[in-house]
């Protein structure tokens, strides 16, 4: 399978993340994928944001399991990147999904389940991906590998993968006795050695976060199966020059 480009958060060089502005421009862009993260709100819907709080990507104030979703709605997620999307609203997953399934694009959806367990997230997220028809266009990821493990009870079928940062020992073995289908490692820890092992086992190699160019051409020689980026035409165009 050719070397795939997701959009990491949207195109967040050019846009402001994880809303809805900037996937749409990875679309544009030519993104063949959408990677994105995933909370739960009080009244446990699930929205699109990186952190645990709003401080950083909104105008608003407060974690985001001690508000509704009217309240998480209300901030606006994308003055703070630039005045030109000044509205921006904090997504719901279902937008980014339909906008996926609209224009045949895959998606890495993270679950956040590291910091806080939100419970039921994965049965949700499954049954979302259900509703669309785009669990084999999807893969799971998380760096909580116990939410992998249930997912994968939710959802045999669903790809999942491992995110981590530090060197795993043999982390082909890892993914297999976690029994996800996927590896999504920090960049700096992706090895030809990984790399051979993974694919022997029928472990496609997904690296994050590839914005650099010289890495994106490391990468795309050594044979990883996607890069996870910012700069999505950046890397199209290594791909492209590379092929």
């Amino acid at each position: 399978m050719a070397i795939q480009i997701y959009a990491h958060r949207g195109y967040s060089a050019i846009a402001p993340e994880n809303t809805m502005i900037a996937f749409q421009k990875a679309v544009d862009a030519g993104a063949h994928g959408l990677e994105l993260d995933v909370h739960l709100t009080k009244d446990h819907e699930m929205v699109v944001i990186h952190d645990e709080t709003l401080q950083r990507t909104t105008n608003g104030r407060g974690r985001v399991r001690n508000l509704s979703l009217e309240e998480v709605r209300r901030v606006d997620a994308g003055s703070w990147f630039g005045d030109d999307f000044q509205g921006e609203r904090v997504p719901l997953l279902s937008e980014v999904v339909a906008l996926a399934a609209r224009d045949g694009l895959s998606l890495n959806i993270e679950l956040k389940n590291n910091k806080i367990a939100y419970e039921g997230l994965e049965r949700q997220v499954i049954a979302m991906l259900e509703d669309y028809d785009m669990i084999n266009q999807t893969v799971i990821s998380c760096f909580d590998h116990y939410s992998l493990r249930r997912v994968k009870e939710v959802c045999p079928k669903v790809d999942t993968a491992i995110l981590y940062m530090a060197n795993l020992f043999e982390p082909w073995e890892y993914a297999r006795h976690v029994g996800v289908t996927s590896i999504h490692p920090y960049r700096p820890t992706v090895t030809r050695e990984m790399l051979t092992k993974s694919h022997a086992l029928n472990l496609p190699v997904r690296p994050f976060t590839i914005n650099q160019e010289k890495e994106m051409r490391r990468l795309i020689d050594m044979g990883v199966d996607a890069l996870i980026t910012d700069n999505v035409k950046e890397a199209l165009n290594e791909l492209k020059n590379r092929g």
